[in-house]
């Protein structure tokens, strides 16, 4: 299985499995391009991911930059082990947002649109 997607408080998450990995980035490549023309923010799941690399950061990145542009957000959940320690070793989590869990994303947000 290569992801789920569904949509909560009107933000589109897609959850991914596995391997976040060039093949599978090379396989999604008409979807992430798809992702990249939403008009709502995404959150990219990670929870299940035990490994990411360059292709996989690289595709977090593009949306990440497609979404800002139009003024909406990229957010991360989920994040462990090896794709923590890479986020982390990149700096992503210092640029991209990213949350424990959908529950914590969920209470950040929604309390942040209430005070806005």
């Amino acid at each position: 299985m290569q992801n789920d997607n569904y949509i909560v408080n009107n933000d589109f998450v897609i959850r991914f499995h596995d391997e976040f990995d060039a093949e599978l980035v090379k396989s999604m490549r008409d979807e992430l391009e798809a992702l990249s023309e939403l008009t709502t923010n995404i959150v990219v799941d990670l929870s299940d991911v035990k490994f990411i690399d360059s292709s996989g950061i690289g595709a977090i990145v593009f949306l990440y930059k497609r979404m800002i542009t139009k003024n909406l957000n990229l957010s991360v959940i989920g994040l462990d082990t090896q794709p923590s320690e890479l986020f982390k070793m990149l700096m992503l989590d210092k640029t991209i947002d990213c949350y424990e869990n959908i529950e914590n994303y969920l209470s950040k947000t929604l309390s942040f649109q209430a005070v806005s």
